[in-house]
C-alpha cells in the first residue's frame, strides 16, 4: 500500500469515526443528556478536521506519486493519461 492509499484509508477511517460521533450526539441529546453532548461534539470536531486535513494530504501524496494521473492544472484525469479519457 502507498503513503498516499495508507492516508486515504485513514481519512475514511477519520471520517466514519465523525459520523458514529454525530449519531452519538442525536441519541445523547434526544436523552437529554447535555453534558455528554457536549464531552462528544468536543472530541468530533477534531476528528472532522483531522478527517479532512489527512484526505487533502492524501491527495497531494497521490498527485505526488502519480503525476500522470493529473493535468496542468491538478485536476484528476485518471489512469489513462492526461486528457485521453
Amino acid at each position: 500500500m502507498t503513503r498516499a492509499e495508507s492516508m486515504a484509508a485513514a481519512a475514511v477511517y477519520l471520517s466514519e469515526a465523525a459520523a458514529a460521533l454525530a449519531g452519538a450526539v442525536v441519541t445523547l441529546a434526544r436523552l437529554d443528556l447535555d453534558d455528554a453532548v457536549d464531552v462528544v461534539r468536543s472530541v468530533q470536531r477534531p476528528v472532522e478536521a483531522l478527517s479532512q486535513e489527512i484526505s487533502s494530504a492524501a491527495w497531494a501524496a497521490h498527485r505526488a506519486e502519480r503525476p500522470e494521473f493529473y493535468d496542468e492544472s491538478g485536476r484528476f484525469v485518471g489512469p489513462y493519461g492526461k486528457g485521453k479519457n
